[in-house]
């Protein structure tokens, strides 16, 4: 659930109004089609923390984060500079963790370091989304956003350990973000 591309980028001097929330319907749209396809990639064969993981699940965990870099970096350009540039940083480094523990076939260590990153991410997306409401109004979809997503990171974590956890759960977490990415979008758009 954590930050967003434009259908198409702005020019110099073209009005940039709207770009944030195309940049999150876009964002949004490839969260769904990861979700998407991670489902279907699984298949009946859910990887558990006792199990190894597939090379098509480990290629998709590690890929997701690169989603959160790119958005992140064009809404940069935007709004919010820094925060967005650091979170670009995190992500960059979670699609690291999520490569080396996947592709590694640590199914367990994989759910905690998505975890991890869920859950910094969200608490930056919860900063940005109150810094915005101060000024912008309107955030309620990525206050809760960010809050859900630090919350389900730390449940993660927590569940890392557990042989019955399995990683089919972030599909539906990415899925679930994208909703609340799009409600924030729509509300931005009708202001």
């Amino acid at each position: 659930m954590a930050e967003s591309l434009p259908l198409k980028l702005a020019t110099p001097g073209a009005s940039t109004r709207g770009t944030p929330q195309r940049i999150a319907i876009v964002r949004a749209t490839f969260a769904l089609l990861w979700a998407a396809a991670l489902v279907i990639v699984v298949g009946d064969k859910v990887p558990t923390t006792a199990s190894d993981v597939p090379a098509g699940v480990a290629l998709l965990l590690a890929s997701y984060p690169l989603i959160d870099v790119i958005a992140s970096l064009v809404g940069a350009r935007f709004s919010e500079p820094r925060t967005l540039r650091a979170n670009a940083a995190i992500s960059s480094l979670a699609a690291i963790a999520l490569a080396v523990t996947a592709f590694g076939g640590d199914a367990g260590a994989t759910l905690a370091a998505f975890g991890a990153w869920a859950a910094v991410s969200g608490l930056i997306l919860l900063g940005i989304a109150i810094h915005r409401r101060r000024r912008e109004g309107r955030q309620l979809p990525l206050i809760i956003s960010g809050a859900l997503s630090t919350l389900a990171g730390l449940s993660f974590i927590a569940s890392s350990g557990n042989e019955k956890a399995h990683l089919a759960t972030l599909g539906g977490y990415m899925a679930f973000g994208a909703v609340l990415y799009i409600a924030s979008a729509l509300r931005g758009i009708d202001r």
